[in-house]
Formats: structure tokens, sequence, C-alpha cells
């Protein structure tokens, strides 16, 4: 990933600035935290059950003639793919633990602590990209019809509840460096929008029309005249529950025997993100194949492993 060499470097960095070593108090303690992530690229799948232009009843009133819209071997809905590049924001926490530090250090759990964590993060891509792949319904829409189709991720933002466990390598300085893992779950919501524009109605240099769908047909014309112009557009604020484990590391530098103030680092991995959508318009009308209202047509859009690295002041309150 992009920001592997952050994630090493920072790693590095806490260790050398902490060669001698000790713990800031110890039993229960609050922490609250404030810093940045950087988010990994997303590589995005969309899925539809839209069907061809020419089986919508708007678009073509004699829809019911072809045995490709009503037979049952009528193809419905497609596929497109994008990727989107890596984006950054901000990312806030606090948390609840306890340490066995102060119970014996000389016992296996003595550099052990345990930890309740709330974080919030929000990833600001705010990037539109051309759609360049379709397969079925879409790719047929992508070559006969669109000549503008785009996807767009504003932000990704969610709330974090996570078990974490750490190991402090406890010693007589004032600096405390440590390691940790932990599991939880993300909810998680991101700021999603799609456009499909179809070709004006106007003619090819060889004469021909740009919009090829149902050249096939006896009524091509008036299907040709009705597409003309139309869009479909996709947009919401999609929303999953996302499972995830997250490793930390960092350094805590004991202010007061009570207090101390550290600098973590984190890399967060949850899977993948999905959610539904409605296209409204769809081809510039109702979002239905149907003048009854039948036969909905919806999205969906769903995106690899989310992944991100974080970076954070931490406050700790020691009791």
């Amino acid at each position: 990933m992009k920001y592997t060499s952050r994630l090493l470097a920072f790693g590095i960095a806490a260790w050398l600035v902490a060669p001698g070593l000790a713990q800031a108090g110890s039993g229960f303690y609050l922490s609250g935290e404030v810093g940045a992530n950087v988010a990994s690229g997303l590589d995005t799948t969309g899925t539809s059950n839209d069907r061809a232009s020419v089986c919508d009843e708007y678009i073509n009133p004699r829809f019911g003639e072809m045995e490709r819209c009503t037979g049952p071997d009528r193809s419905v809905g497609g596929r497109w793919e994008n990727e989107f590049d890596e984006a950054t924001g901000i990312l806030a926490g606090a948390a609840a633990g306890y340490s066995f530090a102060g119970q014996n250090r000389n016992s296996p759990l003595g550099g052990f602590r345990v930890e309740l964590e709330y974080f919030y993060r929000q990833s600001n891509f705010d990037q539109t990209a051309d759609i360049p792949l379709g397969v079925g319904t879409q790719g047929q829409k992508l070559k006969d019809e669109i000549v503008q189709a785009t996807d767009r991720i504003g932000s990704m933002t969610s709330h974090n509840l996570f078990g974490n466990l750490f190991y402090d390598f406890v010693n007589t300085s004032r600096f405390t460096p440590y390691v940790g893992v932990g599991g939880g779950v993300g909810f998680t919501d991101m700021e999603y929008g799609s456009v499909w524009a179809r070709n004006e109605d106007t003619r090819n240099a060889d004469g021909s029309y740009k919009i090829s769908t149902g050249a096939d047909l006896p009524n091509y014309d008036e299907i040709r005249r009705n597409l003309a112009k139309t869009t479909s557009v996709g947009q919401a604020t999609l929303s999953d529950v996302l499972l995830g484990f997250q490793v930390l590391f960092g350094v805590d530098y004991a202010i007061t025997e009570s207090t101390s103030l550290g600098l973590k680092g984190r890399w967060v991995r949850f899977g993948s993100f999905s959610d539904n959508f409605i296209w409204n318009p769809l081809r510039s009308h109702a979002p239905n194949l149907r003048r009854d209202g039948s036969e909905p047509v919806s999205g969906r859009l769903k995106t690899d492993n989310v992944e991100f690295f974080g970076v954070s002041l931490n406050l700790k309150y020691h009791f």
C-alpha cells in the first residue's frame, strides 16, 4: 500500500525516542486522542437490476412485443467497476482501560493492559472518476448510449468500537513504548453518487445515429428520440456495519505520576463495504420500468476491504 512506508517510519521513530523507558501510573486509566488518518484507495463494483433500455416502457412503448423483454430468458442486471485514490482526514477518540503493571511487575501480566476504545474517523475522498468498464446491461449502455458515466465518493466516516490488548515495555525512564492489537466494529457511512448521461440525438460522420440501442427494431426512431439526452442518477449516503481489526504501536511520556502524553499509530482493516441505492431519475423518469410503477430499478455499490493508517496525540490519566 502507498502508506506502508509511513507506517514503518513512524514505528521506527517511536522506538528510537524511547531508549531508557518507564510507565506513568498503573491500574485504571482514561485517555483521549486527536490526529489524522490516511485511507487506502478503493476499488468499487456497482451492480444494478436495470434492464436494456428497449425494455423500458417510457423509452419503448412496444416493449411487450419483444421476447428479450418479456420472455423467461430475459436478461436482468449488469455491473461496472471503478477505482479511487487514497484519502486523508481527521481521527479522534477516547478509551477506558486497565493496566496490570501496578499489581506485580514481575508477573507474566505485568506489561499488559486492556482497553475499550471508541474512535471516529473521516476520510475525505472528494473524487469523481469516469467508469471505464461495464459488463452485461451496463456494458451495453456504455457502448451504445452513454457519453458520460461517472462515480463519485465524497467522504467516508465511521464510528468505531474496539477492544484492545496492549503490551507496555515497562522500565525506569519516563518513556514507555508499547504495541497492541484490537478487534471491533465500525458503523460506516459513505457519500456516493453516479451519473449516466445519454448521447444527444445527432448523427455520426457516416450518417448513422449516435444512439444505436434498438437499431434492429421497427420503432427504432421512436426509441432513439425517447432515449436521447436522458440521464440516470444514483445519489445517497450509503451505510454498512463492518467488522475489523487493528495493529497499534506508540510511546507515552510520563508528565506526572498520573498523567502521560503520547504519540500513537494504528493500522486498521475492515471488510468490504456495500449498500443499496435508488436510480432517481432513471433515464430522466421515475425509477421503475413500467408506467404503472412496477419493476423498480435500484443499484448496489460494493468496495474492496476498507483500510486506513492513523497517527494521533494521546493523553492518558491514570487513577
